[in-house]
């Protein structure tokens, strides 16, 4: 698999912490998943270029250390 930009990053971090909003309520459908996936885009949206860069800086040592594992790889759609 390709290593994750900074997005996917923060995403997961953002399910991690908010995934007991989702939790909460007895229907564990898709539903409450794409709400999520939407409220962790508003709040990428709304974060300053500081916070952004940090999960840059997270994404390029992912990179990094995905090209060390895999020299040959090559992104393929």
């Amino acid at each position: 698999p390709r290593p994750r930009n900074a997005f996917i990053i923060f995403r997961c971090e953002y399910s991690r912490k908010h995934a007991r909003d989702s939790n909460d309520s007895s229907d564990r459908s898709n539903r409450s998943d794409k709400t999520l996936s939407k409220r962790a885009a508003e709040e990428w949206r709304c974060l300053s270029a500081a916070d952004r860069e940090q999960y840059k800086t997270l994404a390029e040592q992912e990179k990094a250390a995905h090209a060390l594992q895999n020299p040959d790889y090559r992104f393929k759609p």
